[in-house]
């Protein structure tokens, strides 16, 4: 049995689909492969073994849930990422410059917001569809808010 979809960080010191696919004799053991970048802090991955982590309970105690969201969010999502608590601020911020752009008119032009779902649509690319929100405001802000459930 093969899946359509297996899912797991990005870890380059280990083959988990390759010795899924020996352990299985299912070969492709997956169709499609999503690798998505850990977490890193104070220069080591994220673990809760090892105890360097940071509980989202406790990034809220101080941000909204929806720049937690962007800090998330506004980044290749593949890549693997460094935690530092100052990103919560700047996530932070520019979370009030996309509100802040979805409050202005203008954006309503099929062009600024069939630019904001291209960069979507292209990996999505969060930090390309923000940056052009950001600039259009209006309409493509506000989808732009929905679409990633910041509003």
């Amino acid at each position: 049995m093969a899946f359509d979809l297996r899912g797991r960080y990005w870890d380059r010191t280990s083959d988990l689909f390759g010795v899924l696919e020996a352990v299985t004799s299912v070969a492709p053991f997956a169709r499609a492969r999503l690798h998505v970048g850990a977490v890193h802090q104070d220069g080591t991955k994220m673990a809760k073994s090892t105890g360097n982590l940071t509980l989202v309970a406790d990034l809220l105690r101080d941000h909204s849930p929806a720049a937690v969201r962007m800090l998330l969010l506004d980044r290749p999502w593949r890549s693997v990422w460094q935690y530092r608590p100052g990103d919560l601020d700047t996530a932070a911020a520019r979370l009030e410059q996309l509100y802040a752009a979805a409050g202005r008119p203008g954006g309503t032009g099929e062009a600024a917001i069939g630019v904001v779902v291209a960069a979507l649509l292209d990996d999505l690319d969060v930090p390309q569809a923000v940056e052009v929100a950001v600039d259009a405001g209006g309409d493509a802000a506000r989808l732009l808010l929905r679409v990633l459930a910041l509003a």
